[in-house]
């Protein structure tokens, strides 16, 4: 692959260091086998540069999910999970939700929040940690 075919890939897979071993991501458009791999590929790589535990997928800007997208999001948190990370999946909007229960297409082992915020949420949980609000912060 060429650099500008690489540096492509990565705008097209931006997996991005959330916080310290939180990584996170958002996933535009239209998810087809190619970028799949592409996504667990980046996502692998990322896992091993950063030591991340948690690894965030937001899909709000997914617009369709059919059987195969499905079967795709989960091998790429079984994958992470192989790694020992977990995987959390956020922003399925209600027509996401949907489709899924639509097809049958089982997750009762995937991790999913609403929002990414939830999702954020629920990464600091899992590492421990919680975000408070500072005795010197202004007050609203």
């Amino acid at each position: 692959m060429t650099s500008k075919a690489n540096k492509a890939m990565e705008i097209y897979t931006p997996v991005t260091l959330l916080w310290d071993r939180v990584l996170m991501l958002p996933i535009v458009g239209v998810v087809d086998s190619q970028r799949a791999q592409s996504i667990m590929d980046a996502m692998l790589v990322r896992i091993s540069e950063t030591e991340a535990r948690v690894v965030i997928l937001d899909i709000e800007g997914v617009e369709t999910v059919d059987t195969a997208v499905a079967n795709h999001l989960i091998k790429i948190t079984q994958a992470t999970q192989l790694m020992g990370c977990s995987c959390v999946i956020s922003g399925i909007s209600p027509n996401i939700a949907q489709t899924l229960v639509q097809l049958g297409i089982p997750l009762t082992d995937v991790v999913t929040r609403a929002t990414l915020r939830d999702a954020v949420h629920f990464a600091l949980q899992k590492l421990g940690l919680d975000i408070r609000q500072s005795a010197n912060a202004p007050v609203r």
